[in-house]
């Protein structure tokens, strides 16, 4: 199978975005298929080095034509939208070309603009295309504040339904979403609470409408448990290059510090540990709350990594004892599937959460995550790392439930061969 992959954010280890598409491309080469990536250099530096001036690598197997399109987190909301559509026309000229030449389009939002080629490349070569949702767009930056613009929100919208309505399947990236999109294809307009949401099997879901029957089905974010499995040699040295006592519980924040993530409650947290010499912190990221993370004023007890590439963020991830997750308190954000639990729990660190999750379920069958949610969720979460810091028997057994969990559930190998099903019976159309 010959697979055309649409994805503005893509990275791979080099570089310090998801490695989401990289992870699965890769293995869909291993067995047998062709897979092109489009995509721009927002979170991989590394890619439009070594593209040159044609544009284009190979890493691991896969073809990535790489676009000079600029982005990075600390964008304004103008400067965000002209990157997003100057990506959108390199992409729909890059399909419109060499559509033809492919049996299947997967096109990843966010940014929505990433349907527009996919919807082209239907039209125009009859390529089928699979819309994947990584984050539910336009509701995502309507919640955080980030699309105010009416006209904005109704071309979004349009463009959303234009994606669902001609796509051979929907892939989500958590089971919290599905409930959402399957609203959205039955035009309901009643608001999703935060629920339930049972362990599943991630299996697909038809949905019948008058004019087509949608499948669906999660893939969600998943676990590279060979790059991330505990290394007590790597702990070892990286605590010693750091300075930082075995006996101490060095609590990990790593990805986007923006709008979204809640950073108020992650100052909250690290003032209200201010006491205990025992907790130390580590950030590694960046983004537009940046800047209040290193306004705290305990230089002995907070360190700060900036932006890594996946392999040295593994190293932190092998060296800590907690991983640090937060969003922001909206209902949206109760669906999201943050990569960095998944890069956490392969390496055995218990999470601890700001606020509800779809993945509460699985947090507490395997006893390897907390959810501080309601009032002062900071406070709750240092007092959580106090007990911890303290507790080492339970710690240990978290971080044991963890390492479960990351093998029989998310396992980015189980989940790939989930993934290739689809897509195998997404080819034709219909």
């Amino acid at each position: 199978m010959r697979i055309l992959w649409l994805h503005q954010y893509f990275s791979t280890p080099k570089g310090w975005g998801a490695v989401r598409t990289y992870e699965f491309a890769r293995r869909f080469v291993a067995k047998g298929h062709s897979v092109d990536v489009v995509c721009c250099d927002g979170y991989d530096d590394w890619l439009l080095e070594e593209a040159g001036e044609r544009g284009e690598v190979e890493v691991d197997g896969i073809k990535v034509f790489v676009s000079k399109t600029k982005y990075v987190s600390r964008m304004s909301f103008r400067q965000r939208v002209f990157s997003f559509l100057k990506f959108m026309i390199y992409a729909n000229s890059f399909v419109l070309k060499n559509g033809a030449k492919y049996d299947l389009c997967i096109a990843s939002s966010g940014p929505l603009t990433m349907a527009i080629p996919a919807l082209a490349g239907r039209l125009i070569h009859k390529l089928p295309y699979v819309f994947e949702v990584i984050d539910v767009w336009p509701d995502s930056a309507i919640d955080a504040g980030i699309l105010k613009s009416k006209v904005l929100k109704m071309l979004s919208f349009f463009v959303e339904k234009m994606a669902y309505r001609y796509s051979e399947a929907i892939v989500l990236c958590s089971t919290g979403m599905s409930d959402r999109i399957i609203n959205k294809i039955q035009n309901k307009s009643d608001i999703i609470p935060e629920h339930r949401m049972v362990v599943d099997d991630f299996s697909v879901i038809s949905i019948e409408t008058r004019s087509k029957t949608y499948k669906l089905q999660t893939i969600s974010n998943s676990c590279d448990r060979e790059q991330f499995k505990p290394d007590i040699c790597v702990r070892r040295k990286m605590r010693e290059k750091c300075g930082v006592d075995d006996d101490k519980l060095i609590v990990l924040y790593s990805g986007a510090m923006g709008v979204s993530n809640q950073i108020d409650d992650v100052v909250e947290a690290v003032n209200a540990t201010k006491g205990n010499e025992g907790i130390v912190w580590w950030f590694a990221g960046d983004g537009v709350r940046f800047n209040d993370l290193k306004a705290l004023e305990y230089p002995e007890r907070v360190r700060f990594f900036g932006r890594l590439s996946k392999v040295e963020v593994a190293r932190l991830y092998q060296s800590a004892d907690v991983n640090l997750v937060t969003f922001m308190h909206s209902a949206l954000f109760y669906e999201n599937s943050p990569n960095k639990f998944f890069d956490g729990i392969a390496a055995g660190l218990p999470a601890i959460f700001n606020r509800s999750t779809w993945l509460g379920p699985w947090l507490r069958e395997y006893k390897c995550g907390v959810v501080c949610d309601g009032d002062s969720p900071g406070t709750k979460m240092a007092e959580e790392l106090k007990s911890l810091s303290k507790d080492r028997k339970r710690l240990k057994e978290m971080s044991i439930g963890a390492l479960r969990l990351a093998e029989d559930v998310f396992s980015r190998d189980l989940l790939a061969v989930k993934y290739e099903a689809l897509l195998i019976d997404s080819q034709v159309l219909p």
